[in-house]
């Protein structure tokens, strides 16, 4: 290797380690210790440490590493024999009245974090067997101080407020650090689970949801209000803790469940759990995952899983062909669903399922779910503030007009008028191209319409058929029997 090429190594390693440190820093929450490494040693946003790779996991490797080799476990620290610190001469006390001598049995002494810092009870909780959480204040937000101010505040429902958004209490997102005695099998697990954890606002809102009244009304029954009025949901009225959403395809299940995400995004924790997340090839980890995934749950709790075509993964257990391995998943779920630790009010982790075909879901999931909610398709009043809702010109036509789309867009699903709507954009755009470019690809100066015409919306629905007219009658028939709607 040549001088330059070595040079170059050196200060590449040096880069890194620096990286590696500001990133530690970065999850254990010493945001002024970070600033300053940052400032002192001039590092940029042009490079971040990969996502396989952390102090922790290098750490754990090394003492592997030196274990297997010598036999021991390596010693990182010793104690520095030249610090001497000097205990401060003891000075005459008075004599204390017995009372004053007791201490109070429910008076513990407060623990401290790794910097010396006091840190609250509620910091640290236990996640299973081999998973530690520490809350630690995320620098995206508040500081303690003025979130404690201002909670009583922030808590107070708005009576005038005409709009329909909820007043909740914002939530401080801990993040997740491993024990370094724990195993890496763990951790790598966590770190799947987290993996569905939605960060970002989805951008949508309850009042761009046409249609769906009563599956709104349930939902914010069960995750909106008993933030809002917590000693009205005791006893026999808590809130629901299992929903699941069933009904054709493309009539909105999934963007009510991206709905509750966005509005409750401050105050609760949203999962969305994938099969490819919790069904693994490797024997007892699909069980192992599921419960990490409601352990992680629980601390964040109030949290909300989300788990999009349930029936992929709670099939019936008596059909032909069932492998041991997914019989013993279901298992596991079920018992985390409604097993014999279950069930605390203070766990609050509400699980939200959709499906399209319910009646493969086995009766056992099914039992455990308090609110099956039909999504049917939209009535006519529905489907009218559809169409005005994604074509505003729509609002102008006259009531003729309407009834005839009305009535032309009978059994449609909400997904089949969007689409018809976007033909008839696509439509208005083809129109300005045809009537922009001459016949020797000059520009014509003949007028067109800004807008979507009405014979252009008819078309475009005349061009679609109700894809799911088959299975709307199946549905209803299952929600007679076994349903329990208002």
């Amino acid at each position: 290797m040549s001088f330059e090429q070595d040079k170059r190594s050196l200060y590449e390693r040096r880069r890194n380690i620096l990286y590696l440190v500001s990133h530690y820093f970065s999850i254990m929450g010493l945001n002024q210790s970070r600033q300053a490494l940052l400032d002192e040693t001039h590092l940029t946003e042009e490079f971040e440490v990969c996502d396989n790779i952390d102090l922790d996991t290098i750490y754990q490797e090394y003492c592997s590493y030196y274990s297997l080799k010598f036999g021991k476990q390596p010693r990182i620290i010793k104690k520095n024999e030249a610090y001497s610190l000097q205990p401060p001469p003891a000075l005459p006390q008075r004599k204390q009245s017995a009372y004053k001598k007791r201490v109070h049995p429910t008076v513990k002494p407060q623990p401290l974090s790794p910097r010396g810092e006091p840190e609250p009870e509620c910091e640290v909780k236990n996640l299973g067997n081999n998973l530690t959480v520490s809350q630690l204040v995320n620098p995206n937000l508040a500081s303690p101080s003025k979130t404690k101010n201002n909670s009583g505040a922030t808590a107070k429902l708005h009576e005038n407020d005409t709009s329909n958004s909820a007043v909740l209490v914002p939530n401080l997102r801990p993040f997740i650090r491993l024990h370094e005695n724990f195993t890496s099998e763990w951790k790598e697990l966590a770190d799947a689970v987290c993996r569905d954890l939605i960060k970002k606002d989805l951008q949508q809102r309850w009042h761009q949801v046409k249609g769906l009244d009563l599956p709104i009304k349930l939902l914010k029954e069960s995750v909106i209000t008993p933030l809002q009025f917590p000693d009205l949901f005791v006893g026999l009225t808590k809130p629901w803790r299992c929903i699941l959403l069933h009904g054709p395809p493309g009539t909105g299940k999934t963007m009510l469940a991206r709905t509750l995400c966005s509005e409750s995004l401050d105050s609760i924790t949203f999962f969305n759990a994938t099969a490819s997340t919790l069904i693994s090839k490797w024997r007892g980890e699909s069980e192992k995952l599921i419960r990490v995934l409601y352990d992680v749950a629980r601390f964040y709790a109030p949290s909300i899983i989300f788990i999009d075509e349930f029936d992929g993964l709670a099939s019936r257990r008596d059909s032909i062909g069932e492998h041991e391995a997914s019989k013993r998943f279901k298992n596991e779920f079920l018992a985390l669903i409604d097993g014999l630790d279950s069930g605390s009010d203070e766990e609050r982790v509400f699980l939200l399922g959709s499906t399209n075909i319910p009646w493969d879901i086995d009766p056992a999931f099914l039992r455990r779910f308090e609110k099956k909610i039909l999504i049917d398709v939209p009535d006519g009043e529905g489907r009218k503030a559809i169409i005005h809702d994604l074509l505003p010109v729509a609002t102008g036509w006259d009531q003729k007009q309407m009834g005839e789309l009305v009535a032309r867009t009978e059994n449609f699903t909400g997904d089949e008028i969007r689409i018809a709507c976007k033909e008839a954009s696509m439509m208005m755009i083809r129109d300005r191209i045809e009537k922009n470019s001459g016949p020797n690809g000059k520009s014509c100066s003949k007028p067109f319409p800004e807008e979507v015409q009405h014979h252009q919306l008819l078309t475009a629905l005349q061009q679609i058929q109700p894809a799911s007219l088959p299975l709307i009658e199946k549905h209803r028939d299952w929600n007679r029997k076994y349903g329990n709607q208002a």
